[in-house]
């Protein structure tokens, strides 16, 4: 079975499923914490005072996002970065 890892970053409020055991590959799946949706947009978040810290259960339900968008694909998730901002 193919690898692919789960990245959540904090710093552009996304989580990504990316091809390869370490994320080297390409972009499968993208979730897009500030505006719910599945595209990557460019924005300028040192500039924009409005936006809210995405809570441990919307990171959870983007990481589940991923999880399930993997399984359909037939990709194994090997590992997950940054995992802690799932839990309170």
């Amino acid at each position: 079975m193919r690898k692919a890892c789960i990245d959540l970053n904090d710093t552009l409020k996304i989580a990504s499923l990316l091809g390869g055991d370490l994320g080297g590959g390409k972009c499968l799946h993208t979730v897009n914490l500030l505006d719910g949706s599945n595209q990557m947009k460019m924005l300028n978040l040192s500039t924009n005072p409005s936006i809210k810290e995405p809570t441990p259960e919307e990171w959870a339900a983007a990481l589940n996002q991923c999880l399930d968008k993997a399984e359909e694909l037939k990709y194994e998730v090997s590992r997950v970065r940054g995992r802690s901002l799932t839990e309170s």
